[in-house]
């Protein structure tokens, strides 16, 4: 898999969320709508989800998600090279 571009929206006065970022995989799909967190560790990528709540029970399904931490660390890695350079 290789990521063929990436786009950073930084986001201002929103707290921890620095930027919302789109990514190309191979020229091929694209991913929108991941967030770039300032958390309490660093700098890490959350996916996009929907939060449902029934019968007072809140389910949070994301949209789509890496399926192992090295395809999670490249994605991440990607993200966080070019909010830097933004």
């Amino acid at each position: 898999m290789e990521i063929t571009d990436v786009q950073i929206i930084k986001m201002e006065g929103k707290g921890k969320l620095l930027a919302y970022a789109n990514i190309v995989l191979n020229e091929a799909i694209v991913l929108k709508g991941i967030k770039l967190i300032n958390g309490e560790r660093g700098l890490f990528i959350v996916m996009p989800a929907q939060t449902l709540i029934r019968r007072k029970e809140i389910k949070r399904f994301e949209y789509y998600h890496p399926i192992n931490n090295d395809v999670r660390k490249l994605i991440e890695q990607a993200i966080i090279e070019n909010y830097e350079k933004v």
